[in-house]
């Protein structure tokens, strides 16, 4: 992006930018999630029931639509207002630095290619039970975060470089999930113990070089600061993002994960967020080092 650009964008309110930005399509498409789900859920519990991904009895059928099936209100409420805190920001992100096609090819296939992964990953972990619900699908557009606010903090005001900070944020809310994780054990042995600090030290030692290596590539990174202070609404965008990507795990790695008669899936929870950050990483990167970002996103 060119420095005019981002000049215009600074001057530019984030008000006035959604608005000029954003269609009736757009609305659509975002709303349509939500109301598939609610759709699904006043469908009658049997043929709900009928259709939750079975460990023992594995189907290509059940493996996608049971992301799509809740059987409590409370676990369909939870996962729609994860979508309606993530979605509206990962969207603005997008317009702010002029990328949506880059969000609708990351949601087209969260949700219509991780039903699939996520379902059969599960069964890594063989046990007599059944799962269902889009909180799988909802902590990949979770993973998206870290990588949309690099992004966006590199286009608009030259804070980066992108492939730094994303690591970097991927990182450190790794660590986070590690000491969430631990408290949802039943009991914690010392070979658990252990493990988690290590993988707390090495997130840390991990995360502390991606910020060094940002540190030293951003001449005058205090004044660059300071424009995202001044500029009207991107700030409060930047840090409502920050938070989210942290908060969100709060509720994704609860210490207790049961919920109603059934247990929360905090591994396709740690699927779904890991998977969402590496697939938009790892794509983004390939195809700007191969030189297509101009033709494919």
């Amino acid at each position: 992006m060119s420095s005019n650009t981002d000049d215009i964008l600074r001057e530019i309110s984030l008000a006035r930018l959604v608005r000029e930005r954003t269609n009736l399509l757009d609305i659509t498409l975002l709303l349509s999630l939500p109301a598939v789900l609610v759709l699904v859920y006043l469908s009658p519990v049997s043929l709900r029931e009928s259709l939750v991904f079975e460990y023992a009895e594995p189907t290509l059928l059940t493996a996608f639509v049971s992301a799509f099936i809740h059987l409590d209100k409370i676990h369909l409420l939870v996962n729609l207002g994860v979508y309606a805190l993530i979605i509206p920001v990962l969207f603005v992100l997008s317009l702010a630095t002029q990328n949506r096609r880059r969000f609708y090819t990351a949601f087209v296939t969260f949700l219509f290619v991780f039903p699939f992964v996520l379902s059969y990953l599960n069964l890594a972990i063989f046990r007599p039970s059944v799962a269902f619900g889009f909180s799988g699908v909802a902590m990949a557009f979770v993973g998206y975060l870290p990588f949309a606010l690099a992004n966006y903090l590199n286009d608009v005001f030259d804070v980066g470089p992108a492939n730094q900070i994303a690591p970097m944020l991927f990182l450190l809310s790794l660590l986070c999930i590690a000491v969430l994780s631990v408290q949802s054990a039943p009991t914690i042995d010392r070979s658990i113990g252990i493990i988690t600090i290590i993988a707390v030290l090495v997130a840390v030692l991990s995360a502390l070089r991606y910020a060094l290596t940002v540190y030293n590539r951003n001449g005058e990174l205090q004044s660059k600061l300071r424009a995202v202070l001044r500029t009207p609404g991107h700030f409060e965008l930047a840090m409502i993002t920050l938070v989210l990507i942290f908060a969100i795990q709060f509720v994704a790695f609860p210490p207790d994960p049961a919920l109603g008669s059934g247990v929360l899936n905090l591994y396709v929870h740690f699927l779904g967020y890991s998977l969402g950050f590496l697939a938009v990483f790892t794509a983004i990167e390939t195809v700007e080092r191969l030189g297509w970002a101009e033709t494919v996103l």
